[in-house]
C-alpha cells in the first residue's frame, strides 16, 4: 500500500517520463517541464514544453470495499483509501502545429507506458528517505475525458490561457492508514473439561 507521498510521486513521475522521452527536436527553444498548481496555469506559463496539473482527487468507488490489512508481524491496519488522481497534461509551443504534434506524441507514449511500477514511481520524489509505494505495487494511467460540467469548469477557470490538453487519471492509488486496529489476545489454549454437577436440592440442601 502507498503512503501519503503517493499523489506527489504519481504526478512527478508522469511529468518525468514525458521529459525523458519527448522528441526534443520538436521544440523551438529549450523546453520547460513544470508541475503546476492552479494559479500557475495563467501566472507562470510555459512557452515551450509540458505542464502537468493535478486538478481533482476522488475516491474510487469501484474498489471502495477493502478489508483490513494484516502486517507480517501480525498487526492489523485499517483498510486503505483508494484514490483516483486526475491530471491535466498540456503541451506548449509557439506554433499550433508543433503543439499538436507534441500532443499526439504524448497520447501514444502514455498509452504505451500506461502501467507504471513502484520502482519508477519511487525514483521521482524529491524526498526519497521513505518510498511512496511498496515494491510490488503499480498504478495504471488512463485517458479519461472529463464530464461536460467539469470541462466547462476548467475552461472557465483557465480560458485566458486554455490550450488543447489531455486529461488522465491514475488508479488505484491505495493510501495506507497508520492506525493499527486493537485486537484481543490470541487464544492459545482451550479447556474442554466438563463442569461439576450441582447435586444440591432446590432448597439449597444436599
Amino acid at each position: 500500500m502507498a503512503n501519503h507521498l503517493a499523489i506527489a510521486a504519481v504526478a512527478k513521475t508522469i511529468l518525468k517520463m514525458v521529459e525523458d522521452h519527448c522528441p526534443r527536436d520538436e521544440f523551438a527553444s529549450t523546453p520547460t517541464f513544470a508541475l503546476y498548481a492552479g494559479h500557475d496555469f495563467a501566472a507562470q506559463p510555459v512557452t515551450e514544453g509540458f505542464s502537468l496539473l493535478v486538478w481533482r482527487l476522488s475516491v474510487n468507488t469501484a474498489v471502495r470495499s477493502f478489508s483490513a490489512r494484516r502486517e507480517p508481524d501480525g498487526r492489523k491496519r485499517r483498510p486503505p483509501l483508494p484514490v483516483d488522481v486526475s491530471m491535466l497534461l498540456t503541451a506548449w509551443s509557439s506554433e499550433p502545429e508543433r503543439q499538436l504534434r507534441l500532443t499526439g506524441w504524448a497520447l501514444r507514449f502514455l498509452e504505451d507506458n500506461a502501467i507504471v511500477p513502484a520502482a519508477l514511481l519511487n525514483q521521482s520524489l524529491s524526498r526519497r528517505t521513505v518510498p511512496a509505494f511498496r515494491p510490488d505495487e503499480a498504478i495504471e494511467l488512463m485517458l479519461d475525458a472529463p464530464s461536460l460540467p467539469d470541462y466547462l469548469g476548467l475552461w472557465d477557470k483557465f480560458r485566458s490561457r486554455w490550450q488543447t490538453s489531455l486529461t488522465y487519471v491514475a488508479r488505484p492509488v491505495l493510501l495506507e492508514s497508520d492506525i493499527v486496529l486493537e485486537e484481543g489476545a490470541l487464544v492459545e489454549t482451550r479447556d474442554f473439561r466438563h463442569g461439576q454437577t450441582d447435586t444440591r436440592t432446590p432448597g439449597g440442601q444436599p
